[in-house]
């Protein structure tokens, strides 16, 4: 399964170390296959990418054009996102991982069910990004 994933991380952050950042905020969360024993903490396996969908050039032109290119379309701040955000799944600065399984999203559910989870977890990104207006946010796709 992909997962549309947003790592948040804040502006102060030099665009230079944003790649750096990123992934330290995401190696906890990657299932460490030649480990043997239970991780109970990983989310993903791998980061893939796909069309992106921030394609936010206003936040693209803020970046060092040297940067431009490796993060064309899955780089915005947080206060310009749409209120309506598709992602699944979000990374706070404190290192958090927060998903709409945690509002009771299976894959296997009833649409009933889902639709629920759904608008829970909607709520929950808006009060993410509210709490997290200051942020620079990059989106991939983690498969599970």
């Amino acid at each position: 399964m992909k997962t549309l994933l947003y790592v948040l991380m804040p502006v102060s952050t030099n665009p230079v170390d944003l790649q750096d950042e990123f992934f330290a905020l995401l190696n906890p969360y990657r299932l460490n296959s030649s480990r043997d024993e239970f991780q109970p903490n990983s989310k993903f396996d791998y980061l893939c990418s796909f069309e992106p969908t921030l394609n936010c050039s206003e936040t693209e032109n803020e970046l060092p054009y040297e940067l431009r290119s490796t993060y064309d379309g899955t780089i915005s701040k947080v206060f310009r996102l749409r209120a309506e955000t598709n992602c699944s799944a979000m990374v706070t600065p404190d290192g958090i991982w927060h998903d709409i399984f945690d509002f009771g999203w299976r894959m296997m559910a009833d649409q009933e069910s889902n639709e629920l989870a759904t608008c829970k977890w909607r709520d929950h990104v808006k009060e993410l990004m509210n709490k997290n207006p200051d942020c620079w946010v990059i989106e991939t796709w983690a498969h599970s």
